[in-house]
């Protein structure tokens, strides 16, 4: 460990005192922004327009620096805005698009012509806020972020009811904003300024596996419920245990139970939505023998081609199958009483469904290409008011994407955290290097994100130091697997001050500095 002199503590102290006054300012922030100037302009636009309205922004590389600079390698999940007036409005069309550039200026009149990348978009949806506020909006598809080039937001909708919900900005150089002339479809209006919204951003590194359901069924926050630990995840994020109970003796911990009630299941509050493109899902199931045949339903969406997962019946005895409209199907045998994780992968390149069993490949089904319509509701443990699932069912994951053989073998036995999963290495690559990058957020209260590469798999060591080098926990005494991961760091137990964080691994050793505010 490093020793620190006098000068290094007196910086730690005067960041003791400047940071709470930051954070006094808003009530909740962003990892990144560029600034929340509670006495920075109000504007309408794009909110509190009632005939709708556009806004093109741009932001300089650099200019996202608060706690510091976007690190590279991340992703953009969430986008805030620094709101100036409280206020609740119902839009329609509303829309945000992503872009960068090495441009550092618009040109007045005009929209920035460029590619865009749609993250996210409602054909109506309610958003409200509160004042010298961030509000903020979790995104339908990461944006891979570049911190060395100029961010290009475009934010529109074409007509809304409510009221507030202006912005606050800051005056900048150059064109820095376009607008509209008005609602749908999208003029720009013959002028430009230098004022910036407050804007700022969630990050996820970019080699996380982007899921949408993962039901661990661990920690839960009743013997009812259980949460949705996926990130950023769909539908729910604490669901009801409809007719199911929680029982011991899942694949890692605590799971679910059915006793095949008709109607019973957790209904995700996600209706099926990945149309065409690939997915995987994988759960766990300890299924007793059923002499009688009758079929018990593992997951599924009745309005989404009826896509479903059930055991026995038409599966034949202690087997099960996923089968839908225009989906031929895919058996997998040898289903009970043993314990068993069962994973399909849909690629949409090759149009074909995998089948495995315990992270061995047993089925390839080809396909005429999917394209599913969005579904009226997502069941697991269940589906539409059949008898629901007999027996045991954990660690319910679906990625958005096709995992490979490589990744199935890898993680079907590993316990994932809540969170962003990285403990999967990205869908085409395994890290080339080592790495400890800087926890985010920092300065964090009470918890905050480790993240680290490994190119080789190996014995890692991940430790929390004190100020004075004392050990205060360690995170990571395991061997791991080539990838990358997310450590979670809770430090509630802990005061405020400098922390330390060393890996150790395959003879690669960093060490990285984090401040904790309470």
């Amino acid at each position: 460990m490093k020793i620190y002199n006098k000068l290094t503590l007196k910086i730690v102290l005067i960041l003791f005192l400047f940071v709470p006054l930051l954070k006094s300012v808003i009530a909740q922030t962003p990892h990144y922004y560029n600034h929340a100037n509670t006495s920075g302009t109000m504007n309408s636009f794009p909110f509190a327009m009632t005939g709708g309205k556009a806004v093109n922004t741009l932001i300089l590389a650099g200019e996202i620096n608060k706690p510091y600079v976007v690190p590279p390698g991340n992703q953009i999940t969430a986008v805030y805005f620094f709101m100036a007036q409280a206020g609740t409005r119902n839009f329609t069309d509303f829309h945000i698009l992503l872009a960068q550039s090495t441009i550092n200026t618009f040109t007045t009149g005009q929209f920035y012509s460029g590619p865009y990348d749609t993250v996210y978009y409602r054909s109506s949806i309610s958003l409200n806020c509160g004042a010298n506020s961030w509000m903020g909006i979790q995104l339908d598809k990461p944006f891979q972020y570049d911190p060395t080039k100029s961010l290009i937001v475009f934010v529109g909708q074409c007509s809304n009811t409510g009221s507030g919900m202006t912005v606050r900005n800051q005056n900048f150089t150059n064109y820095r904003r376009v607008w509209s002339v008005g609602g749908c479809p999208f003029v720009p209006y013959a002028s430009a300024d230098a004022a910036v919204v407050g804007f700022g951003i969630d990050v996820v590194p970019v080699n996380y596996v982007p899921n949408l359901i993962y039901y661990k069924f661990e920690n839960n926050p009743s013997p009812t419920t259980t949460i949705n630990c996926a990130y950023p995840g769909v539908g729910l994020s604490t669901v009801v245990l409809a007719g199911l109970t929680l029982t011991s003796g899942g694949q890692f911990d605590s799971c679910v139970y059915g006793t095949g009630v008709a109607g019973a299941g957790i209904n995700t509050g996600w209706g099926w939505n990945l149309g065409g493109s690939s997915w995987t899902i994988g759960f766990w199931v300890n299924i007793p023998t059923n002499p009688s045949g009758s079929a018990y339903y593992i997951f599924g969406d009745d309005g989404s081609n009826s896509f479903r997962c059930f055991h026995n019946g038409v599966a034949g005895p202690d087997s099960l199958i996923l089968r839908g409209v225009g989906i031929n199907d895919v058996r997998i045998p040898g289903i009970g009483p043993a314990p068993t994780h069962i994973a399909f992968v849909y690629d949409s390149a090759s149009s074909t469904i995998y089948g495995y069993k315990n992270g061995i490949l047993v089925r390839t089904v080809s396909q005429t290409p999917l394209s599913f319509p969005i579904g009226t509701g997502f069941k697991v443990g269940g589906y539409s008011n059949s008898p629901n699932i007999v027996g045991k069912l954990d660690e319910f994951r679906i990625y958005k994407g096709a995992l490979t053989a490589a990744q199935i073998a890898a993680s079907w036995n590993l316990d994932l955290q809540c969170g962003p999963i990285t403990s999967v290495p990205k869908f085409s690559e395994v890290p080339r290097d080592y790495n400890l990058s800087q926890n985010y957020p920092n300065p964090f209260n009470p918890t905050t994100k480790i993240n680290f590469s490994i190119p080789k798999s190996g014995f890692v060591t991940l430790k929390v130091y004190d100020i004075l080098g004392k050990e205060v926990v360690t995170l990571v005494n395991e061997n791991k697997t080539a990838g990358s991961y997310i450590i979670d760091f809770d430090g509630s137990e802990l005061s405020s001050g400098v922390y330390f964080y060393t890996i150790q691994v395959n003879g690669f050793t960093d060490t990285k500095k984090m401040l904790l505010i309470k």
